[in-house]
Formats: structure tokens, sequence, C-alpha cells
């Protein structure tokens, strides 16, 4: 159980570590882009992206966490075989649904576009949705490899996609500017189109090189199960079986993975209309709803990609405890605890200081006017940071325990709550209204999700180092940034120099203070468990 824990929490430092690095290449992306094409064409370019997640989730959303789960389960069970024929037969679906998908799209485009209130956005369509003919061949390497506790392969995917985005995609950008603010945001998607396919190559060759070297195993197996019975139960199952088994998990985790995108969707056409509805032109609104998916949609997501790194590192790995017998509780405390020493500090400064990081990364792009805009909706998203680190341990745990089925209805509650209040919050508060809508949906789902998981296995997370540890040197952390501030307030230096040097007294004195206090201890957090599991004895 020890070298499971420290295997699980190699995973997840892993996974986290490439994950945090993909995500700032992303956000450099985005940054560029968005001096580039500006508020309007970072409108057009997320116009895209609703409809393009739905399908994305179709054509393989849950199949990452359906195939690490039966992988996971038939490598603990010792039917490695098994598990790599669950790869393949995944494969079959996602490939077919893309097929279908594309050709709608590119039939569509000019419809979909026309009715989310901006006809520009049809060559982007165009541009992006022969990516989604890779999307299934990614989904399921990937799972095959966290399955087996093997996070670089994923992680090193992440990574190739963003730096070929990054490359291509702002090179095309700017190249096509002169021609159009549309046709820069068709070179930007085609640079995504191409990152995807480049990962797929990746995987696809590692995972050759695995099946290489399983195959002298798969038939050392197969002799065997010519003369073990026992072997026989165990490993004759059937492709139908295991394609029932993967996507018994894998629709309900799809359709959970459909309910954001589609609110998203639902908010690319209402919210657009809304303002233009409220006496904004359409350029205006366009705008306004790329402040809001935009670069303040990417400082949301940044944290959101470090906790879904974790839950990824940490599913296979409480799935094998529940197939096993063995400590699920304990595995899912320490997610719990690594979850929350990122998760407050980041929501934290997005509360505090949202000025200081619109301003330091999108001054060359934005207006001094929408970077106040961008400060208020990063503030009151701040809060649905918090909620979805919440949201997404809890899933995790609910779908270790092949429940997977009750996160998606708390989803759909909070999804329900967001479409509700979207007309509402906007017609009041403007493009802010819809970052309201947005946080309430994930406080919903997350305080509805952490009551399942809790009735489901009690995760029992220390207060003091999940809680009251980070909050306290978060405080003090942000402190000492406005302190540094201060100090360099009259030195000359560059705006972004003196984010950056205050960032990293923030930082120092983070880390410095949840060190001593011994919270990132894992040996001894898991020796209480263990001394209260012998009192209880």
């Amino acid at each position: 159980m020890k070298e499971k824990a420290k295997s699980f929490g190699r995973s997840a430092v892993l996974l986290a570590a490439v994950g945090i690095i993909a995500k700032l290449i992303g956000a450099l992306y985005r940054v560029p882009l968005t001096n580039i094409v500006g508020a309007e064409g970072m409108g057009l370019y997320q116009m895209v992206f609703p409809l393009y997640t739905v399908l994305l989730a179709f054509c393989g959303g849950g199949i990452t966490g359906a195939v690490s789960r039966v992988v996971a389960k038939y490598t603990a069970l010792g039917n490695d075989g098994t598990a790599l024929r669950a790869a393949r037969v995944a494969l079959i679906p996602p490939s077919v649904v893309a097929a279908i998908a594309v050709a709608a799209i590119a039939l569509l485009r000019n419809v979909i576009s026309g009715v989310q209130g901006n006809a520009d956005a049809g060559i982007a369509y165009l541009a992006l949705c022969p990516s989604l003919l890779f999307a299934g061949g990614i989904s399921v390497i990937r799972g095959y490899f966290q399955g087996k506790s093997h996070m670089l392969p994923s992680g090193i995917s992440q990574l190739i996609e963003q730096v070929i985005k990054l490359g291509l995609g702002l090179y095309l950008g700017r190249a096509l500017l002169p021609y159009g603010v549309k046709y820069a945001v068709c070179g930007a998607l085609i640079g995504v189109t191409a990152s995807e396919f480049a990962a797929l190559i990746y995987l696809v060759v590692r995972f050759a090189v695995v099946k290489r070297k399983r195959t002298m195993y798969v038939r050392r197996a197969a002799l065997l199960a010519e003369t073990s019975a026992e072997f026989s139960v165990t490993g004759a199952v059937s492709d139908r079986a295991l394609l029932k088994e993967l996507y018994s998990f894998a629709l309900p985790v799809t359709l959970g993975a459909l309910v954001l995108p589609v609110t998203q969707m639902i908010d690319s056409v209402l919210v657009i209309n809304l303002l233009i509805y409220g006496g904004s032109s359409r350029v205006d609104a366009t705008a306004l709803f790329g402040l809001f998916v935009g670069p303040v949609g990417t400082l949301v997501n940044m944290p959101t990609v470090v906790v879904l790194s974790v839950a990824v590192a940490f599913l296979p790995a409480v799935t094998r405890a529940v197939e096993c017998g063995g400590d699920a509780a304990r595995l899912t405390r320490t997610a719990a605890k690594w979850i929350m020493l990122f998760v407050i500090p980041v929501t934290l400064v997005f509360l505090a200081f949202p000025d200081r990081v619109c301003g330091t990364l999108y001054r060359r792009g934005l207006t001094s006017e929408q970077l106040s805009v961008a400060a208020h909706i990063l503030r009151v998203q701040a809060v649905g940071v918090f909620y979805v680190g919440v949201l997404q341990l809890c899933t995790t745990v609910m779908q270790g325990h092949n429940r997977a089925h009750r996160p998606v209805i708390n989803l759909v509650v909070g999804a329900c709550v967001k479409v509700a209040l979207t007309p509402l919050f906007v017609r009041l508060f403007g493009i802010t209204g819809a970052a309201c809508a947005t946080t309430a949906c994930y406080a919903v789902a997350a305080t509805l999700t952490a009551r399942s998981a809790y009735k489901c296995m009690p995760i029992g997370a220390s207060v003091k180092d999940a809680a009251l540890v980070p909050l306290a040197f978060s405080v003090l952390a942000g402190g000492a940034f406005v302190i540094v501030l201060l100090l360099l307030s009259g030195a000359g230096l560059p705006y972004l120099w003196e984010t950056v040097i205050a960032a990293a007294a923030f930082a120092v004195v983070y880390i410095a203070g949840i060190t001593a206090c011994g919270t990132l201890r894992i040996k001894k957090a898991g020796r209480r468990v263990r001394e209260k599991s012998e009192r209880a004895k």
C-alpha cells in the first residue's frame, strides 16, 4: 500500500507539473493571440469552441477515464492482455462519431454561425472541425497509459499540442491578419488542428512500442490460459463485454462532460444576442463575449488543469484500491489536501489582484476599459475556481466507486441554474452577469457532488492541512505581494517586472509557510491515519 501511495503521489506530481507547463504555454498562446486579433477576434475564436467542445465530448470526452479505469482494473487482476485489448476496442465508436460530426459541421457551419449572431465564425468552424478526427485516438491512448499509471506520455502529448499550437497558430494568425480578423482567427485554429494531429502521431508511436514489448507477455498468458481454468475465467473477456464495461462508465462521464459545453454553447448564442438587445453593437457584443470566454476564461482554466491532473492520476489508484480492498479513503484525503493547497491561493490572487493579473498579461491587446471589464469578470469567477476544485475531487471519488452518474445529475442541476440566471444577470449587470451565473453553476454542482461523495466514502480531509494552513499563508503571501509592489512603485521598473518580482515573493512566502508547517509531509499524514486505525482496532 505504501508503494501504491508513493506511485500515486509521483504520478499526480508528474502530471500536474507537466499540466502546469502545458497550460502556461496555452496561456502564453492566448496572450499574444489576444494582442494580435483583439477582443473581437477572441470573440470569434471562442464562438466556435462551445460546439466544438460538445462534439469533442462525444468523440472521446468520457472514454479517457473509462479506458483508464478498465485498464487499471485488469492490470490489478494480472490480465494485461485484456487491458491492451480494451484500448483497441474502445477506439471504434469515437472514430465513427467523429467522422459524422466533421461532415455535419462542414455542411452546416454558416447556419450555426448565423444563429450565434456573427456569420464570420463560419470559416473558423471549417478550420477547427478536422481536429475531431484525431480526438478519439488521443483519448483512448491517454486512457491506456493513465490506467497503467504512466502519466508521462499524456503529459508529453499535451506539451506537443501546446507548443505546435503556440508556434504555428500565432504564425498563421499574424500572417493572415492583413486579410481580415476572421482569417487571422482561422489561421490560429488551423494551428489547433495541426497540434492535435501531432499529438496523435506521438501517442500512436508510444503505444506501438508498448504493444511490441507486451507481445511476449500476451503469448505467455495465452499458453497459461490453456492449462489454467482459473486464468481462463478471468482472462476470457469478449470484445462485446469490454465495450459494455467501457461505455457503462464512459456514457455517464460523457454526459457530464457535455453539460458545461452545452451551457457554453447556449452562452455563445444567448449572451451576444442579449448584449445586442441591450444596446451594444454586434462588434462590441462579440468583444465583450470574447473577454468573458477568452482572456478571463484562460486564467480561470489554468488552475483547473492542475486540479484535473491530480484527479486523473488519482482515478486509477482509487479504482485499484476499491477493486482490491485497499485504503481508498487515505488516497482521497491526500488528493484533497493537494488540490486545496493549490486552489485556495489561486482563488485569493484572482479575488484580490484581478487588475494586476489582467493588466500584466493583456495590456498590449486590450484597451483600459476592456481591462477593467476583464478584471471585474475575473474577480467574480475567482470564487468558481474554488468550487471547481471541490467538484473535480468529489467527481473522481464517485467515478472511482463506479457511480459516475451522480456527478452528472448534479452538474445538470448546476447548468440549469446557470441557464436560468444568465438572462436575468446579463440584463442587470451586463457581461459580468454571465460570470455570476457561471460561478453559481459550479457552486451548486460542487455542493451537491460533495454531499454525494461523502455518503459514498467519507473524505475526512484534515481541516488544518486542507483549509486553515493554505488560507493563512495565502493571506500572508498576499500581504508580501502588496508590500513588494509598494517598495517597487518608485523604482521605475516596467509593469511586467514589478508583477514578476511581487509574484515571486508571494510564491516564496506561501511555499515556505506550508513547508514549515509540515503540510507537505505525506509520510506524516499517512502515519497519523495508521495510528488512528490501530487505536480504533
